[in-house]
């Protein structure tokens, strides 16, 4: 019989007791304390413990020893899966990414080689006690990102770090302590050194929070960004972003990211934005997608056609309204202008249909007797743009004018 489903809270405190009743220290670890302390409810739980990898296998048979190397084990129980690690230490990390060699060690010494203070506290649920050994409960009361020990040893061992904090204090809105923060500007150019998909992985983390625009501001003063953007940044569009980051900003919370990466490019050179061969480089330089940066370029290239609605026809911007990518579209520009006009017209279009199934296709033409050939797309393009611009009152009416179309082709042959 299937196991019961179970939350992924109940799954981890069920792993958690389990491990402890069989003589191991165990505790939930990281984000979901930080998270916990926070009044939030974490998105998942891990679990750190005193047991070894086959013991943590031999009390769990349905698990996966994913990350063996650094003593971490998936653990499947009861419709979950929980990460499951082996309190260790790290050894040298000639990478700048994940250490050399491991160790096996005690609680603390687990905490003390964690990144940041806010994530480097355990937490144990049977006596719902937590266990703080690098001052991290005052770093979550005071808002703050501080790195556990030594900020340049941190930075220096693991790179991407540097931005691991920014996204941090972005997502929370807490301040960087100043140690840490001098530790990231004095050590900012290493970040080239991590892979560029890892950094796109966190870019996209900055930019799906609720504070992005802290987030980019604080890539700015770090020196980050000049490091990770496929451009070289000149003095001047950092300027710009400083004084006028207009997209960015007037976004939402839970805005898309390919409305946020749009506002971003916007707000660090309009040039940039409005070059179509910019946007695969951006794509490959942080391993996008090819719908993410399509419709991201489409947006940008949009909105400047937007606020000139009113030299439109109906038909043109119904057929703008038709594309995949327009909701985006529709949902940046109403965050950039207070445009009331084109809202209400946009509503009266979407009442009509902007994208209805055409009056006349081509087995119609070649029933009237047309050849088809060079003037099919062109009559079928005049006789929809016609049709969106409700000058048929239905398919007869089309009919008619398809007709003449036509005959007045033979006949000036």
């Amino acid at each position: 019989m299937a196991d019961s489903a179970m939350t992924s809270r109940q799954s981890a405190l069920d792993i958690t007791r389990r491990l402890q009743m069989a003589h191991f220290e165990a505790f939930w670890a990281g984000g979901c304390v930080r998270d916990h302390l926070l009044g939030v409810e974490p998105k998942d739980y891990d679990v750190a413990t005193s047991a070894k990898p086959q013991e943590i296998k031999a009390l769990f048979p349905r698990s996966q020893t994913v990350g063996a190397a650094f003593g971490v084990v998936i653990v499947h129980h009861h419709g979950q899966t929980t990460e499951v690690a082996t309190f260790r230490t790290d050894g040298t990390y000639s990478d700048g990414r994940r250490p050399d060699t491991i160790q096996f060690a005690s609680a603390q010494e687990d905490a003390n080689r964690r990144d940041f203070t806010i994530n480097g506290m355990f937490f144990d649920p049977i006596r719902a006690v937590l266990v703080d050994y690098v001052g991290g409960q005052m770093d979550v009361a005071n808002r703050l990102i501080r790195a556990i020990g030594n900020p340049r040893a941190r930075f220096a061992e693991d790179h991407l770090r540097m931005m691991r904090a920014i996204r941090f204090a972005s997502r929370l809105n807490f301040d960087i302590e100043s140690t840490t923060s001098d530790a990231i500007y004095n050590l900012h150019e290493k970040i080239k050194l991590i892979s560029r998909e890892r950094i796109g992985v966190e870019l996209k983390g900055i930019l799906a929070t609720a504070h992005r625009t802290r987030g980019v501001s604080l890539l700015f003063s770090s020196g980050l960004l000049a490091d990770i953007w496929p451009a070289n940044l000149q003095a001047g569009v950092v300027n710009q972003w400083a004084a006028n980051n207009g997209w960015l900003i007037k976004l939402p919370p839970n805005a898309a990211f390919e409305i946020s990466l749009a506002a971003l490019v916007h707000d660090l050179s309009e040039h940039e934005a409005n070059d179509q061969n910019f946007w695969p480089k951006l794509q490959s330089h942080f391993m996008l997608s090819n719908d993410e940066i399509s419709s991201a370029a489409w947006i940008t290239h949009k909105m400047g056609a937007l606020p000139q609605w009113t030299k439109l026809s109906r038909s043109e911007l119904k057929r703008l309204m038709a594309h995949d990518y327009f909701p985006l579209l529709e949902e940046l520009y109403f965050y950039v202008h207070d445009d009331v006009p084109l809202r209400h017209y946009l509503t009266e279009l979407k009442a009509e249909g902007v994208k209805p199934e055409p009056f006349i296709t081509g087995e119609d033409l070649i029933a009237m007797g047309a050849q088809p050939g060079p003037n099919f797309k062109e009559w079928l393009n005049l006789l929809y743009d016609q049709q969106l611009a409700n000058m048929f009152a239905d398919r007869r009416d089309a009919l008619v004018c398809a007709r003449k179309l036509v005959a007045d082709k033979f006949r000036r042959q």
